[in-house]
């Protein structure tokens, strides 16, 4: 099995780099915090993917619904913690 590592922000392109920071920002993170974070680093191989993957959740799951975000969220951590994620 292939094994994924998280790409350091000085191996991206500077388009690739751009994406990152457009991303980072619209989450609240930096991009070096971004690239720690479990799922995100390893999409960051393909910015250009994660940014639309990021746009989609956003018009599909995270903006519609009668429940919070905050509750969302709680949800997807709870979920994480019973399951052991590290992320």
């Amino acid at each position: 099995m292939t094994t994924l590592r998280t790409p350091a922000l000085s191996d991206l392109s500077s388009d690739d780099q751009a994406a990152l920071d457009r991303i980072a920002r619209r989450v609240g993170r930096s991009a070096t915090d971004l690239l720690g974070l479990g799922i995100f680093g390893v999409q960051a191989h393909w910015p250009a993917w994660l940014e639309a993957n990021l746009d989609h959740s956003l018009a599909t799951y995270w903006l519609h619904g009668s429940l919070p975000p905050l509750a969302k969220e709680a949800m997807h951590v709870a979920v994480s913690m019973t399951n052991h994620c590290d992320h």
